[in-house]
């Protein structure tokens, strides 16, 4: 191999670990954004009858949960719901704080998926004037290898996870809060009680097939390229 090939080759494996941040930040808002599977959830936790609201209204509570992380909302202060009988404030000052920091998290992600998409449209178009029709080749390779290893790594991590999910989730929650807001009680706080330990694990699941289904997509039409360009030459 000569050094301009090692140098696309280079290239083409950057523009496939970029690309998993892009996936990975989009699976993860297409569960976070998704009221029906909240609602869904719901019913399958008995959410609002352990909270003693209703139905409707847990489902106005997450709309403006929603709204509020995707910045449609300045404040999530002002939700009034009654619960057990009576009409109050939903969420306390160390809820609103917490869901501050939230909603900075995806903020921040929404800017990692954002330079990622950048950066790799930049060396893609840098690959495409150095390799010109054998661009998609050099993509597909290294993209394919790329994958093979991240799925080596979730299948690997899977199993691990899942017979420890609490652990790995606090240490999610210390990796990226500087506080202990997320610790919450469930016995007073609406906000867990609303979204408790066994809904992130299903969303995480939800998460991780959303990831993996868009990875997958790209690795069929990878094959795809290699085979149709091999069968033409």
């Amino acid at each position: 191999m000569n050094t301009k090939s090692m140098a696309n080759y280079i290239f083409s494996f950057i523009i496939a670990l970029l690309i998993f941040p892009v996936l990975l930040v989009t699976a993860i808002e297409m569960v976070a954004y998704d009221q029906s599977f909240y609602r869904g959830q719901y019913e399958i936790l008995d959410t609002a009858a352990k909270i003693g609201v209703s139905n409707d209204e847990l489902s106005k509570i997450t709309r403006e949960l929603i709204d509020y992380i995707r910045n449609k909302n300045d404040s999530i202060e002002n939700i009034y719901a009654t619960i057990k009988g009576v009409h109050r404030k939903v969420f306390n000052e160390r809820e609103i704080a917490h869901m501050v920091d939230v909603k900075k998290l995806f903020s921040f992600a929404g800017r990692v998926r954002r330079a990622s998409l950048a950066c790799a449209l930049l060396l893609f178009t840098l690959l495409l004037l150095r390799s010109k029709k054998k661009t998609f080749s050099y993509f597909s390779i290294s993209y394919l290898l790329t994958f093979g290893f991240l799925l080596a790594i979730v299948i690997i991590s899977i199993p691990i996870i899942g017979n420890n999910f609490t652990f790995y989730w606090d240490q999610f929650h210390y990796l990226f809060f500087d506080n202990d807001l997320w610790i919450l009680n469930p016995e007073t706080d609406i906000m867990i009680q609303m979204v408790p330990e066994p809904f992130f694990q299903h969303a995480v699941i939800r998460v991780v097939s959303y990831f993996i289904t868009f990875c997958l997509v790209l690795c069929i039409a990878s094959i795809w390229w290699l085979y149709t360009s091999r069968k033409s030459i």
